[in-house]
């Protein structure tokens, strides 16, 4: 689990697994009232590689 802090006065909003943020979050602080915007330190990587031989979207395979 990794601490995830204030930006402005280092107070503890929360604890997350590695990994565990996929998307873009904002939490205020109890504390100091700053709102904090997280996101993820890497991108997940939703795309799939095409299969060779596979036809493309709107493309039409010759015969």
């Amino acid at each position: 689990m990794e601490n995830i802090r204030c930006g402005r006065c280092s107070a503890l909003l929360f604890r997350a697994a590695p990994a565990a943020i996929r998307d873009t979050i904002e939490i205020k602080c109890r504390r100091c009232g700053t709102v904090n915007s997280l996101r993820p330190i890497e991108p997940t990587s939703e795309r799939q590689e095409r299969l060779s031989g596979e036809v493309r979207c709107g493309s039409t395979s010759p015969e």
